[in-house]
């Protein structure tokens, strides 16, 4: 599609598909948040000032921000997070110490009923940390991970926030193919900003599947059209309750079926 035609579009803004490519990196949460923050009840809460705790967060964030510049405390499951503790084994050269400035990223330290975490932005991805009141600065400490059903699924995101703990980057130098999970969310996300915006499904299909390909194959209850109903179903849903699935909120819903989970 050229910039010119995207620019005849009802709301521009989302017929530019590149200002959408960062959400490829993104890893659960960080989408769980791209989806909620679409929210018209949660815009509304949060600039009413009203409660955001209903909505899965100890501490909400301006839905005008991204992903790229939010940061959430979600109420995650207890088996959801990364422990850090000080530790009592004999200290050796060897032995790791705490050092918040080490870790890589914009840092804040959060206190809310579920005591201290650590939120941290370490390339397109968040960290989120459990600190327990044992551990000081410069003291050795220990990495414990839940027991959990979960856990196989959790091993990879652990390990890499156990790096970032150590002063490592690991998301900024790894480099993540695009999995399918991924692609779709891009795709609903940006359909979602279109009928929002008050763009029909056919402008929608033009800026996702290109206007020659609409002209020719467009109809209206063809492939297409189906294709973009199923994309605005799929974001509708994640954005109305979806999402806390994806950012392991207690109380979370159902999966939706045949969801992928983000690594």
């Amino acid at each position: 599609m050229s910039q010119s035609h995207a620019k005849d579009l009802p709301g521009a803004a989302w017929a530019v598909s590149a200002a959408y490519l960062y959400t490829l990196d993104l890893d659960g949460p960080a989408l769980a948040w791209e989806y909620l923050r679409r929210n018209p009840a949660y815009q509304s809460d949060w600039r009413l000032q009203r409660s955001l705790v209903p909505w899965g967060v100890h501490r909400g964030e301006d839905p005008a921000r991204d992903a790229r510049e939010a940061q959430l405390l979600w109420i995650t499951a207890p088996d959801a997070l990364l422990h850090v503790r000080g530790s009592t084994v004999r200290r050796s050269a060897a032995s790791p110490r705490f050092d918040l400035w080490r870790v890589p990223g914009r840092k804040r330290l959060v206190l809310s009923d579920a005591g201290l975490t650590l939120l941290a932005e370490v390339s397109s991805h968040r960290l989120q940390v459990s600190l327990a009141g044992d551990l000081g600065d410069g003291e050795p400490y220990a990495v414990t991970v839940p027991l959990g059903p979960r856990l196989r699924g959790q091993l990879d995101a652990f390990n890499m926030q156990a790096l970032a703990l150590r002063g490592e980057t690991p998301f900024a130098m790894s480099v993540r193919a695009s999995s399918r999970a991924a692609l779709l969310h891009l795709r609903a996300l940006q359909a979602l900003d279109g009928l929002q915006a008050g763009a029909s499904h056919r402008d929608i299909a033009q800026v996702l599947f290109g206007a020659e390909t609409v002209a020719k194959r467009w109809q209206a209850d063809g492939e297409l059209r189906a294709q973009v109903r199923h994309l605005l179903r799929r974001a509708e849903a994640y954005m109305q309750d979806g999402y806390r699935v994806l950012a392991g909120v207690v109380g979370t819903a159902a999966q939706h079926p045949g969801d992928e989970p983000v690594r």
